[in-house]
């Protein structure tokens, strides 16, 4: 019987699957899980199950040093996901706030509390572009607002995955005029990553440079 972690994921997807994309045309389901992409970057999916994979091989190194850096009492080893949308956004809200202060240190709380407050999360994103890429352009404006952040950093790794979602989004959906500019939004932010000093940050993005997708299967790689 699946937990109540992955059924929440299943349900997501399956909307997808079945209300949006004619299923001759599209795979969707959850991305090849566990990652580190999926754990830090979606949030719903406890460290533990990183720590107890058999299956990861390249990135075990980067996942060896993201468990290293989460405390032994933080909630990121073990929640669990309630059904209800509106409570799973603010634990993803909650996650997020916890993420940023594991990667980037406690020091940077109160502004990763803001930003994780404010970012326009939703429970689902029904496979269309739109989700993905309002919380990609909300963290391009956090930026431009406050060019000296301590968290843009990671900023820009929520930027990167939101536009790698919406590029997938967008080549399903046929947005022939949108999918083209959001690879082009993914590859620079990808640049401002691999120039961080934060090896987790980097480490996390080759992660996801390595998924064959983050959102849905089978539109190819930005």
């Amino acid at each position: 019987m699946m937990n109540i972690v992955m059924r929440f994921l299943f349900l997501s997807f399956s909307s997808v699957l079945l209300n949006i994309i004619p299923t001759d045309n599209l795979s969707a389901q959850p991305p090849q899980s566990p990652s580190l992409t999926e754990a830090v970057l979606i949030g719903l999916r406890p460290a533990n199950e990183l720590k107890q994979s058999k299956h990861l091989q390249a990135e075990k190194s980067c996942v060896r040093e993201y468990l290293s850096a989460i405390p032994p009492n933080s909630f990121l080893w073990t929640f669990e996901v309630p059904s209800h949308p509106e409570k799973a956004v603010q634990l993803r809200k909650h996650n997020l706030t916890e993420q940023i202060v594991t990667i980037l240190g406690e020091d940077v709380r109160s502004e990763a509390e803001a930003f994780a407050s404010a970012v326009p999360l939703l429970a689902e994103w029904e496979g269309m572009s739109e989700g993905p890429l309002d919380e990609a352009n909300f963290a391009d404006n956090w930026l431009s607002k406050r060019p000296g952040t301590r968290i843009a950093p990671f900023i820009y790794l929520f930027k990167a995955h939101r536009l790698r979602a919406g590029y997938e989004a967008a080549r399903a959906g046929h947005e022939k005029g949108l999918w083209p500019i959001l690879a082009k939004r993914y590859r620079e932010s990808l640049d401002k990553i691999r120039s961080c000093p934060n090896s987790l940050i980097v480490c996390i993005a080759d992660d996801m440079e390595r998924q064959e997708y983050v959102y849905l299967a089978g539109q190819g790689h930005p």
